[in-house]
């Protein structure tokens, strides 16, 4: 659910690079182009996924837009940053990168899981289950 209460979800119905997308219109889900396995929602009703071959999408107002990189796990703040973990292994669990407008650029540590505050602040999961902020 984005900052401004919209919603978005992956179905259960398999399709090729994961399994649906659909967004809420207020009384239903409708199903959206794409596919995907993990969708983080930011402002102005704006998804990103990533498919199952870790492809990043990004939602321009009618279809899935491939941005460059690849991640395992994406989480979007209320500010509109973007943040993923990568596909590169590295002590911890994997690359931390965030969106600059333009492509990821690698962050320093490592993580398993990603969620975004609403300033924009990562917290992160390693892969030992410590959970660190900032």
């Amino acid at each position: 659910v984005g900052p401004d209460g919209s919603a978005w979800v992956i179905g259960t119905n398999p399709q090729a690079g994961g399994y649906g997308i659909y967004m809420w219109n207020g009384s239903s889900f409708v199903h959206q182009s794409g596919a995907g396995v993990d969708i983080a929602v930011g402002p102005g009703d704006t998804p990103w996924v990533v498919n199952s071959s870790h492809d990043i999408f990004e939602w321009n107002g009618t279809s899935f837009v491939q941005r460059p990189g690849s991640a395992r796990d994406i989480a979007v703040g209320a500010d509109g940053s973007v943040w993923v973990v990568g596909t590169n292994k590295v002590t911890g669990g994997y690359g931390i990168y965030k969106w600059n407008g333009t492509s990821f650029v690698k962050k320093p540590g490592s993580a398993v899981d990603i969620a975004v505050g609403p300033t924009g602040t990562a917290w992160i999961v390693k892969s030992n289950h410590s959970i660190f902020e900032g």
